[in-house]
């Protein structure tokens, strides 16, 4: 098999993501609504979901996105929002590829199905894997949040089963369901304001369910690493939730215009408040005022440390790669002070900057500044 030079070019990504340089905490930074907290976070990501800060706002970004999809949907009588829990048993012989095939097509089968349309109007759909207890095989399962009618479990099990018996011979994959009940194995919850007994479970944590990751960090690091290039490319570009029926934005409306995308801060809130997730438009509203159609394509990073890996200029794309990431965590750092004036930022390197000194201005006319506001 060639070499996967993108993958390569992550493998350094990742790596001069990791450096100290690059990992902060901050103090006494402020909410809008006045609530002191501290933080942690990263300056610049890897855009991979093998680095934990692009993971914590992929499912950020998620979250929101979900919420924003269940809304969409105004239940008509007897329907009702469900958490159903979707798995198949393990596929010990078949490498990851085979396996999340398999999942990846019994969903959609199970969507084609007249019988799932005529339960399901709009659900959002989260996928996740793991590495089983004695690390020889995946498992991998999927999470829906589904505005629905009563499902009978069992009926959903056969129904569900079907699909993977067929999306496995489709892909030329054996296997069998060792149960009591020669099925799959699923749940139905009823998702309420609040969890109130067995079979339910709260709405903050059934979101939280079916966005929180795509596999755990202790389970990436059990992946053998004649597979992680495997892994990397099915996640590579792959979104961490997917929508259907009226959850769906193209159902019956015009997608609303979206400003040009902005990437992340990666903050994490660890005191006083429960805020939300802090991201890049909370901290400059100001920095992306040029349109994103106004700049010239870009390359990404990745791509480019591929193409130059792939012509043999590995020294070259490593000194690129540095310089890049030097100018994006100094830009970052003064787009931190900005949006946080109070507050005193440390890298894990031990530099230390705050708005006073990114701003370039004198403490004391900092101070007078602060104290007139």
């Amino acid at each position: 098999m060639s070499e996967d030079y993108e993958a390569l070019a992550l493998a350094d990504i990742l790596t001069e993501a990791a450096k100290p340089e690059n990992v902060f905490t901050g103090s006494e930074l402020h909410s809008a609504d006045g609530e002191v907290f501290d933080a942690y976070g990263s300056l610049e990501n890897a855009s991979s979901r093998f680095d934990p800060a692009y993971m914590k706002a992929s499912s950020g970004r998620a979250r929101k996105r979900a919420n924003e999809a269940l809304e969409r949907v105004k239940p008509q009588s007897g329907e009702h929002l469900r958490m159903l829990t979707l798995t198949m048993p393990p596929l010990y012989r078949a490498e990851f590829g085979d396996v999340m095939q398999v999942l990846d097509r019994a969903i959609v089968l199970l969507k084609k199905r007249k019988w799932f349309k005529e339960q399901v109007r709009g659900a959002v759909i989260g996928t996740e894997f793991t590495r089983g207890k004695a690390n020889d095989h995946y498992h991998a399962h999927c999470h829906m949040l589904a505005w629905s009618r009563w499902i009978v479990w069992a009926e959903l099990g056969e129904q569900w089963s079907s699909c993977l018996k067929q999306a496995a011979a489709v892909s030329g994959v054996a296997l069998e369901f060792n149960t009591e009940h020669d099925r799959a194995v699923v749940d139905v919850r009823l998702v309420t304001s609040k969890r109130r007994g067995r079979g339910t479970i709260s709405m903050k944590d059934a979101v939280e369910e079916c966005c929180k990751y795509t596999c755990k960090g202790s389970d990436f690091a059990r992946i053998p690493v004649e597979e992680l290039c495997a892994v990397e490319r099915y996640l590579r570009g792959r979104r961490m939730i997917e929508t259907f029926g009226e959850c769906n934005a193209r159902k019956g409306r015009v997608k609303q215009e979206q400003p040009a995308k902005e990437q992340d801060t990666y903050l994490d809130e660890t005191c006083i408040n429960d805020g939300s997730n802090l991201n890049e438009s909370e901290i400059s509203e100001t920095s992306n005022a040029t349109s994103s159609a106004e700049k010239p394509a870009v390359v990404p990073l990745r791509k480019r440390g591929a193409q130059m890996i792939r012509e043999g200029r590995r020294r070259e794309w490593l000194r690129l790669l540095r310089r890049t990431m030097r100018k994006r965590r100094e830009w970052r750092k003064t787009q931190l002070a900005e949006r946080f004036p109070y507050a005193t930022f440390r890298t894990l390197a031990g530099e230390e900057w705050s708005w006073r000194t990114k701003g370039g201005i004198e403490y004391g006319e900092w101070r007078d500044g602060i104290a007139n506001n």
